[in-house]
């Protein structure tokens, strides 16, 4: 359901996609310090955004460094860390920890074991550092697990989830943005939904896999529908962090909302077949 909130390269300069991939590398890297190699196979664009949000409204000190690391063992990668780095690395740990986790707790599989196992020490300590985050996830997977179970055709209400969970992710401490930031979480958590939803409707019609757009997928202004509900969302999301003053990083921030989230739809559209028989 992750990788949706990226760049798009094309509309950046070369600076700022540097600076985009110094964050990545940072999200990457404080993911992985002390949890072996295999955890950096939980990072997630979504959460280099995040990264890149807050750092942008809270303005920390930033460190800067070059590493070797498994995935680029040859040249030194610059990154960029900062307490809210960390924090998103927290946040992208934790989150594939329970996903992975509830992920073998319903069809027994080891990888999906082995993959929590990875991060379970680093999840665990999250858990007792941000109790109100990781409540939200608990409770918001439960509730999507059961929507799931139930196999209940209201998109709405299992897209609610998933922005439930995301707005708890976004705000870090309570103060004068948290309510620009849950709406940026919720509304941009309810596009990411929708959008991992259609984008997975055909594979999920054979197999036989839950997901609520299927309900509608054969309605003649299915498309439609599922456009309007996707600029719907990411508008909300948008008008939210236009609200908050944000300098440092602007146009990446803005390139992701206003065109990196739509790259994977767009691409799909162009190749044909989405909502299709």
């Amino acid at each position: 359901m992750f990788g949706y909130v990226n760049i798009n390269s094309e509309r950046l300069t070369e600076e700022e996609i540097s600076r985009f991939k110094e964050v990545y590398c940072g999200v990457c890297r404080s993911l992985r310090l002390g949890e072996g190699h295999m955890c950096h196979l939980a990072l997630s664009y979504d959460f280099t955004f995040l990264a890149l949000l807050l750092n942008a409204l809270y303005e920390p000190e930033e460190t800067r460094g070059e590493k070797r690391c498994a995935p680029h063992p040859k040249k030194k990668q610059p990154y960029v860390v900062s307490s809210y780095v960390e924090y998103a690395a927290d946040m992208n740990a934790l989150l594939f920890y329970l996903s992975a986790l509830d992920g073998w707790l319903d069809d027994k599989n080891f990888l999906k074991l082995a993959f929590s196992q990875a991060l379970k020490k680093r999840a665990l300590a999250v858990k007792e550092k941000y109790p109100r985050q990781a409540n939200a996830i608990e409770t918001e997977m439960k509730k999507l697990s059961e929507i799931e179970k139930e196999r209940l055709n209201d998109m709405d209400a299992a897209a609610s989830c998933f922005g439930r969970l995301l707005q708890e992710i976004f705000v870090l401490e309570e103060d004068e943005w948290s309510r620009y930031l849950r709406v940026m979480g919720y509304s941009l958590g309810r596009f990411i939904y929708f959008l991992d939803a259609w984008d997975d409707a055909d594979k999920d019609r054979k197999t036989g896999s839950y997901n609520p757009l299927l309900a509608i997928r054969g309605n003649d202004d299915y498309e439609e529908t599922i456009h309007k509900i996707l600029t719907m969302e990411i508008a909300e999301c948008a008008m939210a962090f236009e609200k908050m003053p944000i300098l440092q990083d602007a146009n990446i921030l803005r390139n992701i909302l206003y065109s990196g989230v739509w790259t994977k739809y767009y691409k799909a559209k162009e190749e044909g077949n989405k909502g299709k028989e």
